[in-house]
């Protein structure tokens, strides 16, 4: 039953509210979301897709091996030509789910917000691929390397993307999100986790209370830390370029998602263990500096106090101390 609650948040994260367009915007979108999201619609949309999906996860591929070629042994030339592979299957398979996954006409009576249907399904389906994923590239081997597989999924995501009419983007994106999501962020195991609580566990009603708010949390943070640093520069570009904004707020919302998961499982092994090493893989690639990462850690942690009652901060305080500790490290 906790499980199940929290899947049904979860799902509600991978949604676009129609609701924030100009009335005149949204009227039009919506009747250009009816026929794209149609089964021809969507069929159109994954053949256009399909074409040029290798190219866009090797193109994905060439890209992280620069960004991360000053990092020796991580991944070889074999180890990323397998990664590109993977990644060309999975995105696959979310295009095939997408396809298969119209909407009927009556649901866009009550809109306003459209997003991934059946996320259980889709999960379920992609779950085999993504152990083999993990089991050949993160645990036989380097654990760092989930740096290289988000970044790679982020770039594939991008290309993709770009390929697509803003309405394609729209109805796809939430699918593509999850999938690049499900490489770096727990939200499935958050989801899991809870089964081992009960439902009136003030753990479980804690991250109950924060999940739905993850996405709002990371732009608060965000913003905070842009206004703190208008002129930070990363290889990326500044924190204002379209695709930092997005990866910066998919990064506070990881950090997030491993908090959650520490406080359901009781233990700050999981920050310590995969986010502090996945964070050390991928920020200096990047020039983003620890004193960045540090502060960002501190201005979420606020964020999330200032949302919780006193005895919720209580439960949180053990771990957030020990997140800062870890990042607080790295700083020298």
């Amino acid at each position: 039953m906790q499980e199940r609650i929290l899947t049904k948040l979860w799902a509600s994260r991978y949604t676009t509210d129609l609701s924030a367009f100009p009335a005149e915007v949204a009227q039009n979108a919506i009747m250009q979301i009816v026929d794209t999201s149609s089964s021809v619609g969507r069929r159109k949309t994954v053949e256009r897709l399909m074409r040029s999906l290798q190219v866009s996860c090797e193109r994905a591929g060439i890209q992280t091996n620069t960004l991360f070629s000053y990092v020796p042994n991580v991944v070889n030339l074999s180890d990323a030509q397998r990664i590109a592979i993977s990644a060309t299957q999975l995105y696959k398979q979310v295009m095939e789910f997408y396809e298969q996954h119209s909407l009927p006409l009556s649901s866009f009576v009550l809109m306003p917000s459209i997003g991934l249907q059946a996320i259980e399904k889709l999960s379920a389906n992609l779950e085999p691929a993504l152990h083999d994923l993990r089991v050949q590239h993160l645990i036989a081997k380097d654990p760092r390397t989930i740096g290289f597989l988000s970044t790679q999924f982020h770039f594939s995501t991008q290309f993709l993307l770009g390929q697509l009419t803003p309405v394609e983007q729209i109805l796809i994106s939430p699918y593509f999100r999850f999938l690049e999501e499900q490489v770096c962020i727990p939200w499935k195991r958050i989801c899991d986790a809870a089964t081992e609580h009960s439902a009136k566990s003030p753990c479980l009603e804690l991250v109950r209370q924060m999940l739905p708010q993850s996405k709002d949390i990371a732009k608060a943070v965000f913003r905070g830390m842009v206004q703190l640093n208008p002129n930070h520069q990363s290889r990326r570009g500044g924190l204002n370029e379209p695709g930092v904004i997005a990866s910066t707020i998919r990064d506070i919302q990881m950090f997030q998602g491993y908090l959650l998961l520490c406080i359901l499982e009781g233990s700050v092994a999981s920050i310590e263990e995969e986010l502090v090493p996945l964070c050390v893989m991928v920020f200096p690639a990047i020039d983003v500096t620890w004193e960045l990462v540090n502060q960002g850690t501190q201005l979420l942690i606020e964020e999330l106090t200032a949302r919780m009652q006193p005895e919720q901060i209580q439960i949180l305080h053990p771990y957030a101390r020990s997140m800062r500790y870890f990042f607080a490290e790295l700083c020298g």
